[in-house]
């Protein structure tokens, strides 16, 4: 009776007609994520962008693994309901987006971005790109807060521990107040609920969406031996500054974007080349060109004055721009009339 009992409850799975599958194993019951297909998302795209490929950022998270498809690749414990093997201090949390690129290496004045100048390149590692889309209602529906983190945790078991603490982190960042005066910010789960928010903060439908090249890796770039020169500077926004919305990949088993806006911005593609270097054996670990998307956030009265960027700059918030990398896993949204 009882091997009998297990696997009726085995297969007592519940598919379509709803936001969410459920999957109920003895007493457990696991909800199970509906994951939207590539030509779902193709098509919602085509319709409001025909003729227009999807952003790399975007379309990387088409072809992720999903349901029990989806591999934890840590070599660690799973976090358990049962257990006490995340607490609070456990987590890095990312508050805003100074936090969220995570050193002060990122930064860069905006007076660099010159043909000839020189830099050690700095490019923040992509989070999380492979994991899937959801669909907009399964997105929808779930109660995105640190309050419901186990009921979250539980929707998208099994989840290793690095990722149970990541997840933790983008929950915090997505719940914590905008530090930057005037910042527009949102967690976005869905194609639709990014591009619906990017629609808001710039205040038209008519946009252009932007990845940077895959001339740079996931891992990002970052050493002081990568030693790059600025061949070519193109704008991709119009000189004088303009509204953008730029979309973060975060940690966390669906794909999601810590979305924001800090305006007014210039946005750049730079094109860089590698220096050679005869006596540094770590060169030849970085491509020899990078093309990469900058955003120079212009205002920035409102940001903290503790930034060692104004002490090495020798300058005060408002007093000059502050400049950083997209990374490979990074949207920028931009209206159609400025870019």
């Amino acid at each position: 009776m009882g091997v009998l009992m297990f696997l009726v409850s085995l297969l007592v799975f519940v598919a379509g007609g709803g936001r969410y599958a459920a999957l109920a194993i003895g007493a457990e019951v696991t909800t199970v994520p509906s994951y939207a297909s590539t030509s779902e998302l193709n098509a919602y795209w085509q319709s409001l962008f025909p003729n227009r490929a999807m952003p790399s950022a975007i379309l990387d998270h088409c072809s992720a693994p999903f349901g029990s498809e989806r591999k934890v690749k840590e070599s660690e414990q799973y976090w358990s309901v049962y257990s006490d093997q995340l607490t609070k201090t456990d987590t890095k949390i990312y508050h805003n987006w100074a936090h969220r690129i995570a050193s002060e290496k990122l930064l860069y004045p905006e007076s660099i971005f010159t043909a000839g100048s020189k830099m050690n390149l700095y490019i923040d590692r992509a989070a999380a790109m492979h994991s899937a889309w959801l669909r907009h209602d399964t997105a929808n529906s779930i109660p995105m807060s640190t309050k419901n983190f186990t009921e979250i945790v539980k929707t998208f078991t099994p989840v290793s521990l690095a990722m149970a603490r990541g997840m933790w982190s983008t929950l915090s960042s997505c719940e914590h107040p905008r530090e930057v005066a005037g910042e527009q910010k949102a967690c976005t789960m869905s194609v639709q609920s990014m591009h619906g928010f990017a629609a808001s903060a710039l205040g038209t439908n008519k946009l252009r969406a932007f990845s940077t090249s895959l001339d740079v890796p996931e891992e990002g770039i970052g050493s002081p031996s990568n030693r790059y020169r600025v061949a070519a500077v193109r704008a991709v926004t119009a000189k004088a500054a303009a509204n953008t919305v730029t979309c973060h990949s975060m940690s966390f088993p669906a794909a999601l974007f810590y979305c924001h806006a800090v305006n007014p911005t210039r946005i750049y593609e730079i094109t860089l080349q590698r220096e050679k270097e005869d006596n540094d054996v770590t060169v030849s670990k970085t491509p020899p060109v990078v093309r990469a998307l900058a955003v120079c956030h212009v205002n920035t009265s409102a940001f903290d004055p503790t930034l060692i960027y104004w002490v090495k700059l020798g300058r005060k918030p408002g007093e000059a721009s502050v400049c950083h990398f997209l990374t490979r896993g990074d949207v920028l949204w931009a209206p159609a009339s400025v870019a």
